[in-house]
């Protein structure tokens, strides 16, 4: 973790929220604003290409209480649907009214990148992911391997 400017530790420690995900476009501010409030301090995660990049910009917003993760869920390996303001629309494809990841292939050079920033303290969304994909599909858990 980086060193903090303000000595300031906080109260509570969210390690795992999504606040950069389009969902929150119309009242991200205004989340923030009330965690900071409360003391709470964030590492704001990524999923894949777009959410880990966004996690890292959210964090460089805050001089301390915002930090990122990066990494590829592996549900978003292969063609997988999710809420729309999940994925925001940008390379969402749609099937059933549902959005679409695209199946990203990983990029250790892109996520290296972002992992190396200082404002990133962890690495996930990432590992294997049974409960979306079983031996019975050994193509996705290969992708993922």
């Amino acid at each position: 973790m980086t060193q903090e400017s303000s000595g300031h530790h906080p109260r509570f420690f969210d390690a795992h929220t999504h606040v950069q995900f389009p969902g929150f476009d119309a009242d991200r501010d205004a989340v923030i604003r009330r965690a900071r409030e409360a003391d709470v301090w964030m590492v704001n995660v990524g999923t894949q290409k777009d959410t880990s990049r966004a996690a890292v910009a959210l964090a460089e917003r805050y001089s301390d209480g915002m930090y990122a993760a990066v990494g590829l869920h592996p549900i978003h390996t292969s063609r997988s649907f999710h809420d729309a303001q999940e994925l925001g629309g940008s390379d969402a494809g749609s099937a059933v009214g549902a959005p679409a990841a695209r199946g990203e292939v990983f990029d250790a050079g892109y996520y290296r990148a972002l992992a190396l920033h200082p404002k990133t303290v962890a690495i996930g969304e990432c590992g294997l992911d049974y409960f979306h994909f079983s031996d019975d599909e050994p193509r996705a858990l290969q992708i993922q391997k």
